[in-house]
């Protein structure tokens, strides 16, 4: 199952009060009358496969007196995802969001789940903005995005936005991972050379295929000062795809499941979207007071 499939699921809450559930189309954990109602009645409502796991976990009592809290945990192979719930006590009325405390901000949290360090950063170390792109060099709708950042938002705002890539390559994308994993390697020797593969493979993606993208990423940086023999060794050996992998895993945290998604100050938008959509969230971003905390 696609990402984007899986990700329709998860708006399917079911819930235990009290116990821990295990459903795969009937449950395997006795549980009340309650709790049964509750996932019959939510597996019919968004026509649930029986190959998706369902886990209730962490019952507790909410920050809202009165209300209790859990999590959803939805699980196919590998690909897992939680989501909070409030609810009653009997388990019959159920909120499928988290308790927000609106004297906090609502993104800190989000932006506080992202490594800066060590990632391809571009723009002023202390900028205001910060614009982290989760994307995959295969993506057409990566490449859109690309264009759009590149020559119609970040050319108007400047030193007052920076932008830190994050690699999400999909699986149904042939040369995406060893894309990834070549533009890294080349990051690890010259930054700046990586910016510049960056923008050759979103404007370059119908010349590039499985068995040339080696060869073109040494073409294009022939120039860059790389040690070929050093890189060949890192590419050959995939010595960056643990790196990659950790990029892949700090976005499916904050609740990315394709490509491209962006984070701008914790606040997340995904695909394509118009210049004016990043202008509107910078703008509202730069005209808050700094965050003193």
């Amino acid at each position: 199952m696609r990402r984007a499939q899986f990700a329709q699921y998860l708006n399917v809450a079911m819930l235990s009060v009290g116990l821990l559930v295990t459903v795969s189309g009937v449950p395997v954990a006795k549980a009340d009358d309650v709790n049964a109602k509750i996932i019959e009645y939510y597996r019919r409502k968004a026509n649930l496969p029986p190959q998706v796991d369902v886990m209730v976990i962490n019952v507790k009592d909410s920050d809202i007196k009165g209300l209790k809290a859990a999590q959803l945990q939805l699980s196919q192979g590998a690909q897992k995802q939680t989501v909070d719930f409030l609810m009653s006590p009997d388990g019959k009325w159920v909120v499928f969001a988290p308790a927000e405390d609106v004297s906090k901000d609502p993104f800190k949290a989000v932006a506080e789940k992202i490594t800066i360090k060590g990632a391809p950063t571009k723009g002023p170390k202390d900028a205001k903005v910060t614009i982290v792109e989760f994307s995959d060099f295969q993506c057409p709708y990566c490449a859109r995005a690309h264009s759009t950042l590149t020559n119609e938002v970040l050319n108007q705002y400047g030193d007052k936005v920076k932008v830190v890539y994050k690699n999400f390559p999909l699986s149904f994308h042939p040369w995406a991972e060893s894309a990834a994993v070549a533009a890294r390697c080349v990051y690890d020797q010259n930054p700046d050379a990586f910016w510049k593969l960056y923008n050759y493979y979103f404007d370059n993606q119908k010349d590039l295929n499985p068995q040339n993208v080696k060869e073109k990423t040494l073409e294009i940086l022939k120039d860059s000062k790389i040690d070929t023999a050093k890189f060949n060794d890192c590419f050959d050996n995939k010595k960056t795809l643990d790196y990659i992998k950790a990029d892949m895993a700090e976005g499916q945290v904050i609740g990315v499941t394709g490509t491209p998604a962006f984070v701008i100050n914790g606040r997340k938008i995904s695909g394509a979207q118009p210049a004016d959509r990043f202008k509107a969230i910078i703008d509202d971003e730069l005209q808050r007071p700094a965050d003193k905390s």
